[in-house]
């Protein structure tokens, strides 16, 4: 067996999960539901939230290629406390919730890394929301878009490498949609970046980090 280095190896070393697709927008899991198992992202992108009046969502969390799903749910044996949904086609493997309980059960570093992989978490949300608190609307949204390029990437193009719509993005920097239009017109007319159904060309990457400032 090989050395166990992350949770993403616990899962290759156990054997061959069930896998799934979801295109964009499909719901994975919804909040209150119980957990059946935890979910590993092998390639796209899904984003965490809570349903709010009027189907409204405030996402919480952007989870990329190599992260986990359910897992807090399944540790502590309780329903998923947000939903989540494919904000690009996302491919995942499954592991129903007795397995995976029963492999970090056997192995005391596996819990290591199970509790490496919660504390990870946390800190990322809780970063997110200290961001989104200690700023104005415009450098929450500049600090948003250098999150996502440190996260995603930007291809050749210099276009970030996930498509996002607009209402994802006023929902993950906590801005009205109507004046993320606004932020979003200011920031083309700097030339700091294009915006164009979903794509996000960045055009001046010193101006970005110098907005979010």
């Amino acid at each position: 067996m090989k050395p166990v280095n992350c949770i993403e190896d616990i899962i290759k070393n156990y054997r061959e999960p069930t896998q799934f697709i979801f295109h964009k927008n499909d719901v994975i899991f919804n909040e209150n539901d119980e957990p059946s198992g935890i979910y590993y992202i092998k390639s796209g992108s899904v984003k965490l939230f809570k349903q709010e009046p009027y189907q409204n969502q405030r996402i919480l969390y952007l989870a990329n290629s190599g992260e986990i799903l359910g897992l807090h749910s399944v540790v502590n044996c309780c329903p998923f406390t947000n939903s989540a949904a494919a904000v690009s086609e996302t491919v995942l493997s499954f592991v129903s919730a007795s397995d995976f309980m029963n492999l970090v059960d056997s192995n005391n570093s596996y819990k290591l890394l199970v509790m490496k992989n919660l504390c990870s978490r946390i800190d990322s949300m809780e970063n997110h929301i200290v961001r989104i608190n200690d700023k104005l609307s415009d450098e929450r949204f500049a600090d948003t878009l250098k999150l996502l390029i440190d996260k995603y990437g930007l291809n050749n193009s210099k276009i970030l490498n996930v498509n996002i719509s607009l209402d994802e993005l006023a929902s993950y920097t906590c801005i009205s949609k109507s004046y993320m239009k606004k932020i979003i017109a200011d920031f083309t007319q700097r030339g700091i970046l294009t915006y164009s159904s979903g794509n996000i060309k960045i055009l001046n990457l010193s101006g970005l980090i110098s907005a979010g400032v």
